[in-house]
């Protein structure tokens, strides 16, 4: 069982690859003229910070999978909140700046490229909560691998947006 948990999952995942490709390049197709409201807007050094909260929380995704589920699993679900929060105090920034997803296509491809990433997040938080409410040693299961591997790729995933949307803008 545990190995068509992880084949199904991955072939989900696949899915999900080329979904999140295509609306990454779009943005990259419209980069140039959406340039300058994206420099004047994004905070890369502060999304950074929640950006390396989704990487600790790999790790202890990593963790959970292997031993001492229920703290690990938790740290996760702390981890991925913070980065949440920090997804949503940005919009929050964005919109008092008027920049919003009807402002033009900077405002379209960001918030649809960042809100569906922030979506799987969020996905997986709620996965992540079954994985620790399981009467089971959560890390020992099809279902713990299953949802590790979803996690992992939501993180890598975000390294992919950040650097495209944040740091290529900056560079």
């Amino acid at each position: 069982m545990r190995q068509q948990a992880r084949l199904g999952m991955a072939l989900f995942l696949l899915n999900e690859a080329v979904f999140f490709f295509m609306l990454i390049a779009a943005f990259v197709y419209f980069r140039a003229s959406s340039l300058p409201t994206a420099t004047a807007s994004l905070n890369p050094r502060v999304t950074a910070i929640y950006t390396l909260c989704l990487l600790i929380s790999s790790f202890t995704m990593w963790r959970a999978s292997t031993g001492g589920a229920r703290a690990w699993t938790t740290g996760t679900l702390v981890l991925g909140a913070i980065f949440l929060f920090g997804q949503g105090s940005e919009y929050l920034r964005l919109f008092r700046q008027n920049v919003t997803i009807s402002q033009g296509l900077f405002g379209s491809t960001f918030f649809t490229l960042t809100g569906l990433h922030g979506l799987h997040v969020l996905i997986g938080l709620l996965l992540l909560i079954v994985l620790w409410s399981a009467k089971d040693a959560p890390g020992q299961t099809a279902r713990a691998g299953a949802i590790a591997l979803y996690w992992h790729f939501v993180d890598a995933v975000w390294l992919v947006i950040f650097s495209v949307v944040y740091l290529w803008t900056f560079l």
